[in-house]
């Protein structure tokens, strides 16, 4: 197994490159700069990266040695132990995360087990990452609801969001009552909601922010005024 550390500490860096070298069936190899870095992964190939999370390019050194070793694994040494760090690593795509107190015997078994491998996190980073990726399923469920829709439906549900009531609604899309009521109905089913506050939870959490900043602003509708024209719905 040949495995590159990165870090710019070289004391760091010269001190886990010995012990992992004396490590029965490891080669090690250290590098700091992009340039010693390029060379090392076109020349030894390694497989495996032990990358101090603290170097300030850590992460564009990671994407370097990947040109030259796509299916490289990563194992993140933190030096804090921190969450969103820990997140942000994920998006890179690594295999392993180890913290501050890790020990040389448990570093070595984790490049091990990674090489192998296994992802390793500790439990309560594992949990973390699971939590994230139902988070993101749902995202993904919701948005995929809110296209279902049709691009009528999909204004009724802007407005729904706005608080207008059916009258209203009518009014500014120019559109009979019982009309609007079946908008709506067919909206609740597909997102399978059972309100107009489901909807409104529903639709602000999913679209507002990424397709209606200006959402919300119909403070210029009032009952009794009617509307110069319909507001365009992206």
């Amino acid at each position: 197994m040949r495995i590159l550390v990165i870090s710019h500490v070289r004391l760091l860096r010269e001190a886990l490159t010995a012990m992992l070298a004396d490590r029965e069936g490891i080669q090690a190899f250290g590098a700091s700069s992009l340039e010693a870095i390029e060379a090392v992964a076109a020349k030894a190939k390694p497989g495996l990266a032990i990358v101090d999370a603290l170097h300030p390019q850590a992460a564009a050194l990671v994407a370097a040695v990947r040109v030259c070793v796509p299916k490289l694994s990563v194992v993140v040494l933190a030096m804090q132990d921190r969450d969103e760090d820990f997140l942000a690593w994920t998006d890179v795509g690594i295999s392993g995360y180890l913290g501050p107190d890790t020990a040389a015997g448990d570093l070595v078994s984790a490049v091990r087990r990674v090489a192998a491998g296994d992802v390793v996190y500790p439990a309560r980073l594992t949990a973390l990452v699971l939590s994230r990726l139902s988070m993101r399923s749902s995202e993904r469920t919701a948005r995929a609801g809110m296209y279902a829709l049709t691009p009528r439906e999909r204004e009724v549900a802007a407005l729904l969001a706005d608080g207008l009531s059916n009258k209203l609604i009518g009014r500014h899309l120019r559109i009979a009552q019982p009309t609007v009521k079946s908008h709506i109905h067919n909206i609740l089913a597909k997102w399978d909601v059972q309100s107009r506050g489901d909807n409104t939870a529903r639709y602000r959490r999913t679209i507002q922010a990424d397709t209606e900043p200006n959402s919300g602003k119909l403070a210029g509708l009032r009952k009794g005024r009617a509307p110069r024209a319909s507001r365009p719905v992206h």
